[in-house]
């Protein structure tokens, strides 16, 4: 995790374990389209393997099931505790979804751990190395282009392993980007100063 904070605003940036419990989900049951913003593949890739199950249900009512598992993710709501197996109550209306979750949580659940500890050790590399100062910069050169006092403001990163470096502006204070989009500043710019301008 990082934080960073200045004269009224503050940002953090983290990977999230439900967000890449749901995508692995989703890539591994082949399910798509789904809606916005709509997040690129896993990488490494989840292979469809699932997929067979869900063709055996209809294919709309799983993708709705999906979505609206995404929506209440992004919206905050409680993530899912280990407490939920083997039933997952949670997931009581919505059936197609639950049955996948009782089949492929072990391997969904392994998966995801592998992820964050992989993000964590990246997250501390990119913080040696000074990377992590360049959203602090881009924040320090709209504070100075103004001629009004900044917002304050408070801005989440949710980096994940996706296999488009590109960052999904999901909603004032949360953005969705590939863990590996700093890495290319330039890139990594053109994605978050217009968020920061908005923001402030």
């Amino acid at each position: 995790m990082y934080l960073t904070e200045g004269d009224g605003w503050l940002v953090s940036a983290n990977t999230h374990r439900e967000m890449l419990l749901a995508l692995y989900i989703r890539d591994l049951a082949g399910i798509h389209p789904v809606g916005m913003p709509e997040i690129s593949p896993l990488n490494p890739e989840v292979k469809p393997s699932a997929a067979y199950e869900a063709e055996r249900h209809e294919p709309a009512e799983l993708r709705q099931e999906w979505q609206s598992w995404w929506e209440a993710i992004l919206a905050g709501t409680p993530d899912l505790e280990d407490s939920e197996e083997p039933d997952f109550s949670c997931f009581d209306d919505s059936p197609t979804l639950q049955v996948l979750m009782r089949a492929h949580y072990g391997s969904a659940m392994s998966w995801a751990e592998d992820r964050i500890a992989e993000y964590e050790a990246l997250s501390r590399r990119h913080a040696s190395i000074g990377r992590r100062a360049l959203l602090e910069r881009i924040i320090d050169e709209q504070i100075m282009e103004m001629e009004r006092e900044p917002r304050a403001f408070t801005l989440n990163l949710v980096e994940l392993p996706l296999t488009e470096p590109r960052a999904w502006f999901v909603e004032p204070s949360l953005v969705i980007l590939s863990q590996h989009l700093i890495e290319d500043p330039e890139l990594f710019r053109s994605y978050l100063q217009p968020v920061i301008k908005f923001l402030i």
